[in-house]
């Protein structure tokens, strides 16, 4: 049975130029321009893996990858070079290609991300495990009081109180306790009064970081 990829790329031009490249090759293809089509393909299709454009109008594609139902091989596209978006992707167990992107490369990636899934699955493991914090933790991001609502040993997500005109960093320090560890933030949006944000623990810290979700997950 051939495998699925969905593609996810709010530009027509080079979406179809994937799906031609992809169907060549075999792959059955599932796509999408938007992040929210591309969450409901996720959770419904279950592909086998995802190729997704970090710019998806306003949003930002590595939500799909961070905030994804199941862990899901992934290829993180983007027309710039931008080291700590690499990194952050990287966290997530995703690969990384800046455009315009060789074909034989992506096809080579792709088999070889396929691969390593089928042999991770077998061994029943996920790289990053999320976990549901079952009851309320408080922590600080930056200078602010927060909520954790989930962890992982990449990442965390948070609730922030959305206070007037308040603008979320692209990175800050997590404080839970006495322990403090640097992070950045890969997506955020704002549900009523209060800032929703997914983000990576930096490489430094996940050691300690490691400690922490145990504790608390």
């Amino acid at each position: 049975m051939a495998r699925t990829i969905l593609v996810v790329e709010d530009d027509d031009a080079a979406r179809r130029g994937l799906l031609a490249l992809l169907d060549d090759a075999g792959y059955r293809t599932l796509e999408a321009a938007t992040l929210r089509k591309g969450r409901e393909l996720l959770a419904r299709e279950n592909p086998d893996l995802v190729i997704v454009d970090v710019r998806l109008g306003g949003d930002n594609g590595l939500q799909l990858v961070a905030m994804a139902p199941r862990p899901v091989p992934a290829i993180v596209t983007t027309g710039f070079r931008d080291a700590s978006l690499e990194a952050d992707a990287r966290l997530f167990g995703a690969d990384f290609l800046v455009k315009p992107i060789t074909p034989s490369v992506l096809l080579k990636l792709i088999e070889q991300k396929l691969a390593a899934a089928s042999e991770q699955q077998a061994g029943s493991s996920r790289r990053w495990p999320r976990r549901h914090v079952s009851t309320a933790v408080d922590a600080r991001m930056g200078d602010s009081p927060a909520r954790i609502l989930d962890v992982g040993y990449g990442g965390v997500r948070l609730e922030i109180e959305a206070r007037g005109g308040m603008a979320l960093p692209t990175s800050f320090r997590l404080t839970l306790g006495n322990v403090s560890v640097g992070a950045n933030v890969v997506w955020n949006r704002q549900e009523g009064e209060t800032w929703q944000c997914g983000a990576a623990i930096t490489e430094e810290y996940q050691p300690v970081w490691r400690d922490v979700v145990d504790a608390i997950a």
